[in-house]
C-alpha cells in the first residue's frame, strides 16, 4: 500500500471512529437494543486498531510522517475512552473527601455545642473563645507540617494519620470531664484538620483523570460545607437531651474518621508520589487500575517529565516559593489567588458559622434548641449555594461569579452589622446598679445601658422581664467561675431565667 493510501485509510478510520462515538452518545439518549450498541462499540474499536496499525506502517516507511498520525491516533483514543473512567476513581475521591467532611463537621459542630457547654461546664467568654479558636490555630500550624509530611510519607499515609488523629480527638472530646480536657481534644482535632486540608485536594487531583480533575476536586469543598450542615443537624437532634448532649455532638465525628481509615487501608498511594520516589512499576500498575482500558503511557510520561523538570529547577534556582516570587507572571497569579483566599477569610464567614447559634441568641432567641435549629438553616444555605456555585462556575465564569459572591457577602455583612447596631441602640437603660460586697467587682456601676454591661466579661445579667411592662434592668457583677451565675445576691434567680438581652 502506498504512503498516500495509508494516510487516507488512517483518516477514514479515525473519521469512522468519531462517527461511531457520536452514534453511541445518541443511542444513550434514545436507548436502542443492546446488540446494536455492542456492535457499534466493537466497530469503533476495530476502526481504532486499524488506525493504529496504519500509523505504525507510516512511521516505519517515513519517520517524518509518523508523528502527526500518532498524535491523531492518541487524540482519538482519548476521545473514545473519555467516558469510560473506572468507578474506582470516584470511590477513591469520595473516601478522600471524607477528610473535608470532618473539617466541616469539627469546625461547625461547636456552634450548637457551645450553648450547652457554657452551661454544663460553666464557661466564661474567654473559654468559649478559646475552645473555638484553638481548633483553627492548631489546624494552621499542622497545615504547615502537612506539606512536608506529604513529601516524606506520601498522600495515603497522611490521610491515614489524619483519620487516626480525628478519631483520637473525638474520643477525648466525648469523654472530657473538664474544660481543660475539652481544650486538649479541640487541639487534637485541629491537628487532624490541618493535615487533611493539605492532603485531600492533592490526592484527589493526582488520582483523577485530567478531564475530570477540576470536577472531582470540588467534591472536597462540597464535603466541607456538607459537614458543617450535618453537624448543625446533629446539634439540633442532641440538644433535646437533658444532659451531656454535647458529648454525642462532638464524639460522633469519630464515625466518618473510622470509615475513612479503614477505606484507605484498601486504597492505593498516589501514582505521582510513587514516581517521585522511584517506584515506577508500582506507579504504572496503580495508574492502569485507575484508568481502566485507557492508555497510560502519555500520562505516565507527562508526570515523569514534570517531576524531572521540577527537580532540575529546584537544584538550579532554589526553593519553589522564591522562583514563584521572582517570576512576574507567576507572582501576579500567586498574589491574586492568595489575596482572594485571604479576603474570603477576613470577611468573617468563619466567625458567623462558628458563633451562628450564639448570634441567634443575641438577637433575642432565648431557647437553646430554637437557636441551634436556626443556625442549621444558615449551614444549609451555605451548603446549597456551594452546589449552586459549582453549577454556575462553568456557565457564568469564575470572574463574574467571584465578583457577584463578594458583592453578596458585603451586603450580608452590612445587614448583620446593622442588626448589631440597632440592637445596641434599643438597649434598655440600667435603672439599678447594686454595689457588691467588699471584694466583689464594682465596675458595673459605670454602665447606663444594658449593651455595655453585657459586653463586659466581669459584669452582666442586664435583663428585662418578658411579656410584661417591667422595663427596669440591673447590671450586677458575675461569678468569675461562670458567666451564667451572679456573684452575689437575689439576682441569681432572675438571671438564670432571663439573661438574654431583649429589645423593648
Amino acid at each position: 500500500m502506498s504512503r498516500k493510501a495509508n494516510v487516507e485509510y488512517t483518516l477514514k478510520s479515525l473519521s469512522n471512529l468519531m462517527g461511531e462515538k457520536r452514534r453511541r452518545q445518541q443511542q444513550q439518549q434514545q436507548p436502542a437494543p443492546a446488540a446494536a450498541a455492542e456492535g457499534s462499540a466493537s466497530l469503533g474499536e476495530r476502526s481504532l486498531l486499524a488506525a493504529a496499525e496504519s500509523c505504525s506502517s507510516l512511521h516505519s516507511q517515513a519517520s517524518g510522517g509518523g508523528g502527526g498520525c500518532s498524535d491523531l491516533e492518541r487524540a482519538a483514543r482519548r476521545q473514545f475512552q473519555r467516558d469510560e473512567t473506572p468507578s474506582f476513581v470516584y470511590v477513591a475521591s469520595v473516601f478522600s473527601a471524607l477528610g473535608g467532611f470532618l473539617f466541616g463537621y469539627d469546625t461547625g459542630v461547636v456552634s450548637g455545642a457551645l450553648l450547652l457547654l457554657k452551661k454544663e461546664l460553666h464557661l466564661d467568654a474567654f473559654w468559649q473563645e478559646l475552645l473555638v479558636s484553638s481548633t483553627v490555630g492548631a489546624a494552621a500550624l499542622s497545615a504547615l507540617l502537612g506539606g512536608v509530611l506529604n513529601g516524606w510519607c506520601g498522600r495515603r499515609a497522611c490521610i491515614l494519620l489524619a483519620s487516626g488523629i480525628f478519631t483520637a480527638g473525638a474520643a477525648v472530646l466525648a469523654a472530657a470531664q473538664d474544660k481543660e480536657t475539652l481544650l486538649a481534644g479541640r487541639v487534637v482535632v485541629g491537628l487532624g484538620i490541618g493535615i487533611a486540608s493539605m492532603t485531600v485536594p492533592v490526592y484527589i487531583a493526582e488520582v483523577a483523570p485530567p478531564h475530570l480533575r477540576g470536577r472531582l476536586v470540588t467534591i472536597n469543598t462540597l464535603f466541607i460545607t456538607g459537614g458543617q450542615f450535618f453537624a448543625s443537624v446533629i446539634d439540633g437532634a442532641f440538644s433535646y437531651l437533658p444532659k451531656d448532649g454535647w458529648r454525642y455532638m462532638l464524639g460522633l465525628s469519630a464515625v466518618p474518621a473510622v470509615i475513612q481509615f479503614f477505606g484507605f487501608l484498601f486504597l492505593p498511594e498516589s501514582p505521582r508520589w510513587l514516581i517521585q520516589k522511584g517506584q515506577t512499576q508500582k506507579a504504572r500498575r496503580i495508574l492502569s487500575l485507575m484508568r481502566g482500558n485507557q492508555t497510560i503511557d502519555e500520562e505516565y510520561d507527562s508526570i515523569k517529565n514534570n517531576i524531572e523538570e521540577e527537580e532540575k529547577e529546584v537544584g538550579a534556582a532554589g526553593p519553589v516559593i522564591c522562583r514563584m516570587l521572582t517570576y512576574p507572571p507567576t507572582r501576579k497569579e500567586l498574589i491574586v489567588g492568595c489575596g482572594l483566599q485571604m479576603f474570603q477569610q477576613l470577611a468573617g464567614i468563619n466567625t458567623v458559622m462558628y458563633y451562628s447559634a450564639t448570634i441567634m441568641q443575641m438577637s433575642g432567641v432565648q431557647d437553646d434548641r430554637i437557636a441551634i435549629w436556626l443556625a442549621a438553616v444558615t449551614a444549609f444555605t451555605n451548603f446549597i449555594f456551594t452546589l449552586v456555585g459549582v453549577w454556575l462556575v462553568e456557565k457564568v465564569g469564575r470572574r463574574k461569579l467571584t465578583l457577584g459572591s463578594l458583592a453578596g457577602t458585603t451586603v450580608a455583612l452590612l445587614i448583620l452589622a446593622l442588626g448589631f447596631l440597632l440592637s445596641a441602640q434599643v438597649s434598655p437603660q440600667v435603672t439599678l446598679n447594686p454595689e457588691g460586697p467588699s471584694g466583689q467587682n464594682s465596675t458595673c456601676t459605670k454602665y447606663s445601658y444594658c449593651n455595655g454591661c453585657m459586653l463586659d466579661p466581669i459584669c452582666g445579667f442586664c435583663y428585662k422581664l418578658n411579656k410584661s411592662s417591667v422595663v427596669e434592668s440591673s447590671c450586677v457583677p458575675v461569678d468569675r467561675k461562670s458567666t451564667m451565675e451572679a456573684a452575689w445576691g437575689r439576682y441569681v434567680a432572675f438571671v438564670l431565667l432571663n439573661f438574654i438581652l431583649k429589645g423593648p
